[in-house]
């Protein structure tokens, strides 16, 4: 069972799966994507970390450069490196309950080991917990339409009912 959030931004998709995980009292393998204090700002890092581990906000775990007046720099180079790297070690490791993947998106379109990762992920048995931008992004419509992926949308009616929701539905697989 592979479930994925998508929804609006900032409408609560991460706060939903850090709720249900304490609900499921498991820490998770693979990957979050975050901000540091820097995200109000124009010149920022969006970053990318082990679900395991906390968040670190330096430049070694950025992945995305973004500036006022020019488009997002992709540091595809890290997607590929590190980000696979924990796709990769998860689906290995038979400890491992679930994957978290927080999130995935337009920016990794240039990321093909990443992608691929991901999608050989989705080909396996270990449950998948993730999160999805909301529009279409080309490369994500292979996680939409992947036969074991269910897709829940995330709005301001549900987002405190769906923690209990996929704990449930989880609790069944792990």
């Amino acid at each position: 069972m592979h479930i994925f959030l998508t929804g609006d931004i900032q409408i609560g998709k991460s706060t939903v799966i850090n709720k249900t995980l304490n609900l499921l009292k498991i820490t998770p393998q693979g990957f979050r994507t975050y901000f540091g204090p820097d995200r109000a700002m124009e010149d920022r890092l969006l970053y990318l970390n082990s679900a395991a581990l906390p968040q670190v906000c330096c430049e070694e775990k950025a992945i995305v450069r973004f500036g006022a007046g020019r488009p997002p720099e992709v540091l595809s180079e890290r997607f590929d490196g590190y980000g696979a790297q924990l796709i990769r070690s998860v689906r290995a490791d038979s400890d491992s309950a679930l994957i978290l993947m927080d999130e995935c998106g337009s920016l990794e379109s240039g990321a093909l080991v990443f992608q691929q990762e991901i999608l050989a992920a989705l080909a396996g048995t270990k449950p998948i917990l993730g999160v999805i931008k909301l529009a279409s992004t080309g490369w994500t419509d292979q996680i939409r339409e992947h036969a074991k992926v269910t897709l829940l949308t995330v709005t301001r009616e549900n987002r405190d009912r769906l923690p209990q929701l996929l704990a449930d539905l989880l609790s069944d697989v792990l």
